[in-house]
């Protein structure tokens, strides 16, 4: 059973914050992490490697996602930050989990990809046809009675045959996509696939390093299982927690506890972060490699999670 102490004594799941070192002022390397994640996106955008130049649709790819990154990033900012200061807004930061995981998954992804990117993006765009097919059987299953869909699933079934002709689909993909195309594989089953088909890459240890350590709570805290709840919800419980422990101590304790989840949640997007920028100069050299180091130098020496994806991973591979 679920007590009030539970929910005030709720720990951190993560090692984030360094507490033998000074706090570190956002605003000192605010400008010079922003203007990294630009320049990953515009060189992204703007000098596609020609390697890749026959490749449909990498580079817009590749570079939407890094901007999508950037807003991500953005949105996630305003909901944490401190100043200026805004009763109405602080509270918002028990909403930032799922956009921290989109970060987890982002890396994840780029991982993922850089094993082969021209057959990879190949089979990220084909999975589409499987999805859009499994929206048409649901929309039909549910829908196709009533008169108001008919022209959305017809829209959609119209799409889907301009996809089969785009994407050059053979009859049995055509006929069943779940088994001859087959759905885009989330964080865990890419590293099933990485592990099936390049059983000597590098790349293992660090993907299961990553998904057991981030996924765990990041997954728990946006699908609310039972920690999640409470890792989340406590701070909305002052009246229990009042009655239990008194004003003063529930109030110290409630505040100790909301300080620890807002630097959790900003180490560990800023820690992922820095990774999607790193992977993506480890695979396309675009010359980021000090200015990544730079600020992975500075968020180790602040953050335990920053300590150990560099040294597990980026210091190796900028050097």
């Amino acid at each position: 059973m679920a007590t009030a102490s539970a929910f005030l004594c709720s720990p951190t799941n993560m090692f984030t914050v360094r507490h033998d070192s000074p706090p570190l002022d956002f605003g000192v390397i605010k400008d010079r992490l922003e203007e990294l994640l630009e320049a990953a996106a515009n060189f992204l955008e703007r000098d596609w490697p020609p390697r890749y130049s026959n490749v449909d649709s990498a580079r817009i790819i590749f570079y939407t996602r890094m901007r999508l990154v950037i807003n991500t990033y953005a949105s996630f900012m305003w909901l944490v930050a401190d100043k200026p200061k805004d009763p109405l807004r602080k509270m918002l930061v028990l909403s930032t989990p799922p956009l921290v995981r989109t970060m987890f998954e982002e890396l994840m992804t780029l991982i993922f990809l850089f094993h082969d990117v021209p057959a990879l993006i190949q089979s990220y765009a084909m999975t589409n046809y499987t999805e859009l097919d499994l929206e048409i059987k649901h929309a039909k299953k549910y829908h196709e009675h009533k008169p108001q869909w008919k022209n959305y699933i017809a829209d959609k079934e119209a799409r889907l045959a301009d996809l089969a002709i785009n994407l050059a689909l053979s009859p049995d993909q055509i006929t069943n996509p779940r088994k001859y195309i087959g759905r885009w594989p989330t964080p865990g089953r890419m590293i099933n696939v990485v592990k099936a088909k390049w059983k000597t890459s590098n790349d293992i240890e660090f993907m299961e390093y990553v998904q057991s350590w981030i996924y765990r709570t990041l997954s728990g805290d946006t699908h609310l299982n039972f920690d999640g709840v409470i890792r989340r919800g406590s701070f909305f419980a002052g009246k229990e927690l009042k009655a239990e422990f008194g004003p003063d101590d529930a109030k110290a304790k409630g505040t100790q506890n909301f300080e620890a989840f807002r630097m959790e949640m900003v180490w560990t997007m800023l820690t992922l972060l820095l990774s999607i920028v790193s992977e993506i100069e480890g695979h396309f050299h675009f010359g980021l490699a000090t200015r990544a180091k730079y600020l992975w130098i500075i968020f180790e020496e602040n953050s335990d999670l920053s300590n150990e994806f560099y040294e597990a991973r980026y210091k190796a591979m900028l050097s």
